[in-house]
């Protein structure tokens, strides 16, 4: 009868404690949820549903609703960017060299459509799939269009396809090309010594990742608008994009990533405005990724 006690008892008390634990993160989710569920993404079409005002008080209510218990940006570093008038917004630290994880597949895609044709087909080897991770749910000996191998890459970051590409071309070349691209385009602080951002040595800048946001916005909105799917259908795969700004008629696109060494990071492009401005909001070394995101973007107002 005493076993039994314990058992019953221990049990209700473990049921009051999840109880309490969801009720008091109910509000949170509830109102992000919300905002995240107003805007459609079907292909690479957008369909905004906000006006400029609206947009800028989605932004607002996100920040009211965050926890209280995170008061400031937990990022290490950050920037937010006009990048119609060129002019920095906030910053902290925007010049500090960090690691910056799955952030490096942004120039991964850019230097891959540089050196790949879209038609060339890529096959996945053994050597491929043991990399770490396997988010795209490859298996050894599949092909794939150059093209289709962009989807697992930017909307599940994909190590296995950022190894697809180096290696398809030859590893060494491929990460040499990122290097010259950030440098060809004055990102002179970044460094890649892998295309996937495994590699504690990847490493960049707050400000150089602006700049490469711009130049993709610029010369290859295929990336950003890919970044920007919520999921992507090839044969016997589909791929669901994480990004929790996806429904945001203010996002553009962007990239997230996380290693021990980088912690969250994030790089991704915003639009506000009556005018459609763009904003570069990048975020390196944070413990709250998406709550800092939302904290700087309510500074553009301010």
């Amino acid at each position: 009868m005493k076993q039994f006690s314990v058992v019953v008892f221990g049990g209700l008390s473990i049921l009051i404690i999840i109880f309490g634990l969801s009720m008091a993160i109910k509000p949170l989710t509830t109102s992000v949820g919300n905002l995240l569920s107003s805007a459609n993404v079907n292909g690479f079409k957008r369909y905004i549903r906000f006006t400029a005002n609206e947009e800028e008080d989605m932004v607002t209510n996100a920040n009211i609703n965050l926890s209280k218990s995170r008061t400031g940006i937990t990022a290490d570093a950050y920037i937010v960017k006009d990048l119609t008038t060129n002019k920095t917004v906030v910053s902290h630290n925007a010049d500090t060299l960090v690691p910056i994880a799955s952030l490096s597949k942004l120039v991964t895609a850019v230097v891959a459509r540089k050196l790949i044709a879209d038609n060339d087909r890529i096959t996945i080897s053994r050597q491929i799939i043991d990399t770490y991770g396997n988010t795209a749910q490859f298996r050894a000996g599949e092909t794939f269009l150059a093209s289709d191998l962009l989807f697992p890459l930017l909307m599940v970051s994909s190590n296995d396809a950022a190894e697809a590409f180096a290696q398809s071309y030859g590893r060494a070349q491929f990460i040499a090309a990122m290097n010259n691209f950030t440098q060809s385009i004055g990102a002179y602080r970044s460094y890649f010594a892998d295309p996937s951002g495994l590699s504690p040595d990847n490493r960049s800048t707050a400000t150089d990742l602006a700049i490469i946001l711009d130049w993709i916005r610029k010369n290859d909105p295929t990336i950003l608008e890919t970044t920007a799917l919520k999921s992507k259908t090839v044969r016997n795969h589909t791929w669901v994009n994480p990004s929790h700004f996806l429904n945001w008629s203010t996002y553009y696109g962007g990239k997230n990533g996380y290693t021990p060494e980088a912690a969250l990071t994030s790089a991704a492009i915003f639009i506000f405005g009556a005018q459609k401005a763009m904003y570069a909001v990048v975020t390196l070394g944070s413990e709250a990724r998406d709550a800092d995101v939302v904290k700087l973007l309510a500074k553009i107002k301010q």
